[in-house]
């Protein structure tokens, strides 16, 4: 009966992961919903096997007391700074960490590969649909002026300019980057002659959303990630990945030229340079923890900047710098402890690919490249709802990679040493 009921949780648990590796494509709400159900599924294998949550974290001690201490620092900040809800504002801002502390030890130790294998499948083949949605509503857009995909879901372009979904183009970006990834291996791993063309059909498309998004940290991720292809990968493929990445970033540039036509070329730096100088004052003001969760809302913009702000979401605007955001928030302390919060699980994806060979070579390099891509869109924007759900798909994939990689370790060493006998050491 046990036995069942740890398969059931288990099945429940990978359906979860899946639906949290799409829900990205869609938009902000189905993230947050797949992030509650990984957390339900989460909760109820480690009611099941509290011991082996522990025996997990025991193994990460450090990442552990990383996450506890930004926790506290949260708290604390939001505590000084009187926010209505002290709990709530310390949720909203660490709710990816609760998750990832519940949900590192199940995904890491209860997920077999045949798991992990059917998951891709299935996010692929999710991937592909949804490319095609979004560049057939591309095309009736820019062709005919038609909103006629988004009609049929009542929704409403956020950008004119810009067709590549319903919501921000920046976050849209790096989930496409994620897609790239992800369709990119299936070339690779894919036997079959027709799928593999389909991924490469998918990722022409995913091509052609990137730049239809606009967004310049897009191709420059790309042209990073191509070169580090040819680093880490250049066995397989390395100069088509390459030139792929190299020529969406020039192709790119000349198609953000002609819907930004440049009569002012540098508006846009001159907005993000007014914007991490407010943010920076806003540190200076409160340097040791900072004014509290979403402190960057209550900056007082220059007037120079007010109708910048106003196009914002909720007519706010942000530093445009995760990493300074972090310390506007929750001041030097806060921002320090998110930053080696942040290098200590970069390091962990890092070493993945160093230690990682055989079938295990490929994703732990997929993962190094999202983490990448995670890493450069940091320091142009703040992360969103989507990004963090690719952050901690990202980290959960490394952590289960390395649980794999320990075992596999573990039985080649008990291996070795029961083929040695014991009268003559050898």
């Amino acid at each position: 009966m046990q036995t069942q009921q740890s398969s059931s949780t288990n099945l429940a648990l990978g359906g979860a992961v899946a639906l949290l590796l799409i829900a990205p494509l869609v938009n902000v709400g189905p993230v947050n919903v797949a992030a509650f159900l990984l957390l339900i599924t989460s909760i109820v294998w480690t009611a099941q096997q509290p011991r082996a949550w522990w025996a997990f974290w025991q193994r990460h001690q450090p990442l552990l007391l990383l996450a506890l201490l930004l926790a506290c620092a949260f708290a604390f900040s939001n505590g000084i700074n009187d926010k209505p809800s002290v709990l709530t504002a310390t949720f909203a801002q660490g709710r990816w960490l609760l998750l990832l502390t519940l949900a590192a030890p199940a995904v890491a130790t209860a997920l077999a590969a045949e798991a992990w294998r059917l998951i891709f499948r299935q996010v692929t083949v999710f991937t592909l649909l949804f490319t095609t949605i979004y560049c057939t509503d591309a095309l009736l857009y820019l062709a005919f002026n038609s909103n006629f995909v988004l009609d049929l879901i009542d929704a409403d372009r956020s950008d004119l300019l810009r067709p590549s979904w319903v919501f921000n183009p920046h976050p849209f970006s790096r989930t496409l980057i994620a897609a790239l990834l992800l369709l990119g291996a299936g070339t690779l791993l894919y036997r079959q002659t027709v799928w593999r063309l389909v991924c490469l059909l998918g990722m022409l498309g995913i091509f052609v959303m990137l730049t239809l998004g606009a967004v310049r940290t897009a191709w420059f991720a790309l042209a990073i990630i191509a070169g580090a292809v040819c680093v880490l990968y250049a066995r397989r493929r390395f100069i088509s990945a390459l030139t792929a990445g190299l020529a969406i970033g020039i192709f790119g540039l000349g198609f953000r030229t002609t819907i930004f036509p440049l009569q002012d070329p540098d508006k846009s730096l001159q907005l993000r340079t007014s914007l991490f100088e407010q943010g920076v004052r806003a540190v200076g003001d409160s340097p040791w923890f900072g004014g509290g969760y979403q402190a960057a809302r209550e900056i007082p913009w220059p007037e120079g900047l007010q109708g910048f702000t106003a196009n914002q979401t909720l007519a706010t605007t942000n530093t445009h710098v995760q990493w300074l955001e972090m310390c506007v928030s929750y001041g030097l302390i806060g921002g320090l402890l998110f930053l080696l919060f942040w290098l200590a699980w970069g390091w962990l994806v890092f070493d993945l690919q160093r230690r990682a060979c055989g079938h295990f070579r490929l994703p732990a390099l997929l993962l190094l490249f999202n983490w990448i891509s995670l890493s450069i869109a940091g320091f142009t924007t703040v992360y969103r709802e989507s990004e963090w759900a690719l952050w901690l798909i990202t980290v959960l994939g490394a952590l289960w990679l390395s649980e794999r990689i320990r075992k596999d370790e573990d039985e080649q060493a008990a291996s070795a040493g029961s083929t040695i006998d014991p009268t003559t050491g050898t």
